[in-house]
């Protein structure tokens, strides 16, 4: 029985430097080949194959420095590469939609011109005249934003294939949660996040494309994340959705309320709460005047209170129990969904590759603020689960403190994981021979710095 892709061996290999094309084409080829498969379906040059490219295009750069984004997004050097290998393997037949929903208030024009990303996009369609090779933006909403306050809305092209509502039900992790009726989405109207997720109602809104493709490749970055720990294959699958604001992201109130927006209660958190929650409010009763109110009080409440690389907020925390949730949630729409709403067995998930681009990940106040960590690594494998547990591992942390990574691995009528922990095994190139993922060693030394909110994060041992 075929369960979550197939029962292959993560890989990881070193490479340095970007601009070593001919190393990274190698390794996305080799793992293509290391499920037969998945090679022989791709060699038939069916034109009317559907291939998804999902790397992680969160925005432009890092939140704070315009001109950094290395340790930010996935490389275009690693996307073109899995783009080719694609290309050839299907006898230039087919369709490849590389595709991604970044942040509501990213710049995709922006993201698209890093390497010239989009020049080399129009190359490849002439090199590929048979092939259809799509970009698509999956937002269905663009924001502008002053003072990270929500100051204008677009309506943004949809997806060509439209989008799918996905109920999970008793199957969500949100299931029977304590937290339900206090979570936080994407946006300040929380009346929209928790309409969708309260009792036997779990659903989601899932983007047409990655939902009809007959193969989907995630090619995200390694990097560390505020609210998960780290964030790399399953993390990713968030830009797959069609509106964030029924993504539950942090749970309102702290621990003792039931929530994890805040470690514990104090006279802080109880006025910032207030004020926040008041700030939105005016902002969706008076977009005009409740907007101007909202920005003011937020640049008050900043400097009397704290910015939020030294202040933990919004679930950015280790204590955060509600968006690995989520992100697995979300992993199960993608391998178990079709595109009509139904659900496929345990034994059919859809066909999956990853590909993580670890050549330079990001360290510290990731995902949006990360500082460079020069890993010199790419890992894959055909399992999402498995190679988080592969990537923890490599970032120096222990698979079994990261929520999003040990909770995939728990039973599920929809199975994430194809084995148990205790039974992955690693192709390590940089030895070059195979490892039990406890002897794995971390590809930078004294592994990632993690958040700051995830200091308890347990090392690797």
């Amino acid at each position: 029985m075929r369960q979550c892709a197939s029962n292959s061996v993560p890989r990881v290999a070193a490479v340095r430097d970007y601009a070593d094309r001919d190393a990274i084409g190698r390794f996305v080829a080799a793992a293509i080949d290391a499920d037969g498969a998945l090679s022989a379906m791709l060699r038939r040059g069916d034109p009317s194959c559907l291939v998804v490219v999902k790397p992680n295009w969160i925005q432009q750069s890092h939140e704070d420095m315009p001109d950094v984004w290395l340790p930010v997004i996935t490389h275009p050097q690693v996307v073109l590469a899995v783009v080719e290998t694609l290309a050839a393997y299907m006898a230039g037949r087919g369709t490849i939609c590389l595709c991604d929903a970044p942040h509501a208030y990213a710049d995709f024009d922006a993201i698209l011109a890093r390497g010239n990303l989009h020049g080399a996009v129009v190359a490849l369609r002439r090199r590929w005249p048979a092939l259809r090779l799509e970009v698509c933006d999956l937002r269905r909403e663009i924001w502008r934003r002053q003072d990270q306050v929500v100051v204008e809305r677009k309506p943004n092209a949809d997806d060509p294939r439209g989008y799918v509502r996905l109920d999970l039900g008793p199957g969500s992790l949100f299931y029977g949660h304590p937290g339900e009726g206090q979570y936080f989405g994407a946006d300040y109207d929380t009346s929209v996040v928790n309409r969708h997720h309260r009792g036997a109602v779990q659903e989601y809104l899932l983007a047409g494309s990655p939902m009809a493709c007959d193969l989907f490749v995630n090619v995200p970055k390694l990097k560390t994340h505020k609210k998960t720990g780290i964030t790399c294959a399953l993390k990713n699958l968030v830009g797959i959705n069609g509106d964030k604001n029924w993504l539950p992201h942090h749970t309102l109130g702290d621990p003792g309320s039931g929530g994890d927006e805040f470690p514990a209660p104090t006279l802080r958190t109880l006025a910032e709460g207030r004020l926040k929650r008041w700030g939105q409010r005016a902002a969706m009763a008076s977009p005009a005047v409740g907007t101007w109110a909202y920005r003011w009080a937020r640049r008050g409440g900043l400097r009397l209170l704290g910015g939020s690389d030294r202040v933990v907020r919004n679930g950015n925390w280790s204590g955060n129990d509600t968006c690995w949730r989520m992100a697995l949630d979300l992993n199960r729409c993608l391998l178990y969904g079709n595109r009509d709403g139904s659900w496929r067995e345990a034994d059919a998930p859809k066909r999956y590759l990853a590909i993580v681009d670890g050549i330079v990940g990001g360290q510290g106040d990731g995902p949006l603020r990360p500082h460079a960590a020069p890993a010199g690594v790419l890992a894959a494998g055909t399992n999402p689960a498995v190679l988080d547990a592969v990537a923890a591992k490599l970032m120096g942390f222990a698979p079994a403190s990261l929520p999003i990574v040990a909770n995939a691995f728990a039973p599920h009528r929809w199975p994430l994981a194809d084995r148990a922990l205790a039974d992955i095994d690693v192709d390590d190139a940089r030895i070059g021979r195979r490892v039990h993922l406890a002897a794995l060693a971390p590809a930078l030394a004294g592994g990632f710095a993690p958040h700051f909110g995830w200091q308890s994060l347990r090392a690797a041992a």
